[in-house]
């Protein structure tokens, strides 16, 4: 029997103005929309959590791609988030199923 690897979602999380919220998620799904035609396979979420703090709402983006996120992937998305402007600080961390 083949175990099979499961493969890592990649989170990405920031905060951002409450009041910035429907800029940026046109700006965000946009960005993510164009991931998604770079890399077929790829699946990117946009998540916020319910209850601002401060005046700061704390946005997650997520991806995975079937094949896993391979160098080039996370350098892709990591690149892109750049060139967009996007909110930062960006803090990543990757996540796998539990077995």
């Amino acid at each position: 029997m083949n175990a099979v690897t499961p493969q890592p979602v990649l989170y990405v999380y920031y905060k951002l103005e409450v009041s910035w919220h429907d800029a940026w998620a046109r700006r965000v799904r946009q960005f993510q929309a164009q991931l998604v035609a770079q890399w077929p396979g790829l699946v990117a979420e946009l998540l916020q959590r319910p209850e601002a703090t401060d005046g700061k709402e704390t946005w997650m983006e997520s991806y995975r791609h079937p094949r896993g996120l391979s160098p080039e992937l996370l350098a892709s998305i990591a690149q892109a988030a750049l060139d967009a402007g996007l909110p930062a600080p960006r803090h990543t961390e990757s996540f796998i199923p539990l077995r």
